[in-house]
């Protein structure tokens, strides 16, 4: 936020594959990173390509496990980490005191429903496929408790629900010249 109090936004993309129970790549580049997040079942590696620096730290042997070994212990957050749980639908309902079906809407061409939630200190947005299928297009999370209200919101297209991967999809191997550095913890 400016100190005018004019809000901005700033935007990245990222591609994700999850091989479950403890596989996860997450590719974000955008306005204010360029980063690669690969865990392994057994270790996480945070990749800076531009700075040409990585860190690496051994993680419990679940996604969910790891996902809240991140966030918890070392103050990282995966790209759109909830949304990767097993009990996505738990966590994101989880204090929603009222909801309500706004009506239709079209996300990147896909018609949805459009439905949004509240709990005591966020407000959700949901845009859901319409059909059959019912897959999320896209969420927007405003935060009310903090200053500002800052939000999150994130567009899913491309989904795959029968992903193959190649050997090489979860494993890192540093660049010639990427540094090694230390993860501090939180």
């Amino acid at each position: 936020m400016l100190k005018s109090g004019q809000k901005i936004e700033f935007k990245h993309t990222a591609r994700l594959a999850v091989q479950r129970p403890n596989k996860l790549r997450a590719e974000r580049s955008g306005d204010l990173v360029e980063q690669l997040f690969v865990y392994d079942g057994r270790t996480l590696t945070l990749h800076n390509p531009k700075d040409k620096v990585y860190a690496q730290v051994a993680a419990p042997d679940t996604l969910e496990a790891m996902l809240e070994f991140a966030r918890t212990k070392l103050d990282i957050v995966a790209p759109a980490g909830d949304l990767l749980d097993k009990n996505a639908y738990d966590i994101l309902m989880d204090g929603v005191t009222d909801g309500l079906v706004v009506g239709k809407a079209v996300i990147e061409g896909v018609r949805c429903d459009h439905l949004v939630f509240r709990a005591p200190h966020v407000d959700m947005q949901v845009w859901l496929h319409e059909g059959a299928q019912p897959l999320p297009r896209q969420l927007v999370i405003t935060t009310r408790d903090l200053p500002n209200a800052p939000q999150f919101a994130v567009t899913m297209t491309n989904w795959n629900l029968k992903p193959t991967f190649g050997a090489q999809t979860f494993k890192f191997t540093p660049a010639a010249g990427a540094t090694k550095i230390d993860l501090l913890p939180r």
